[in-house]
């Protein structure tokens, strides 16, 4: 809503709507909340973030992948494609423990 070209019908209209949604906030005993509500809000938006899988965990799962492919190389005596699985697993398991390990930045 652009507020510079607002009719005063609207003005009102947006005044009123102010005015109830403030009192029930905070004045009427049936429905304030205190801001409570805005907290939960808040908490919520941060708990979003807790399903998502973390980097350390995406690289073991693909550890565990790779462990399994390296694995059927192997039974199919193709050792040289084995050769390149573990390889690449053990760069992973590197990339993992810079990780944890990483010291901070000054």
């Amino acid at each position: 809503m652009d507020l510079d070209n607002i009719s005063d019908e609207q003005y009102k209209a947006l005044y009123n709507r102010i005015k109830t949604d403030l009192y029930n906030e905070f004045i009427n005993p049936e429905t304030a909340t205190y801001g409570a509500d805005v907290l939960r809000q808040q908490e919520d938006k941060e708990d979003i973030y807790s399903d998502i899988v973390s980097e350390k965990q995406i690289i073991w799962d693909e550890i565990k992948q790779l462990q399994t492919v390296m694995k059927k190389y192997e039974d199919d005596e193709e050792y040289e494609h084995a050769a390149f699985m573990k390889k690449r697993i053990e760069n992973l398991k590197k990339k993992d423990y810079d990780k944890t390990n990483a010291s901070p930045q000054v």
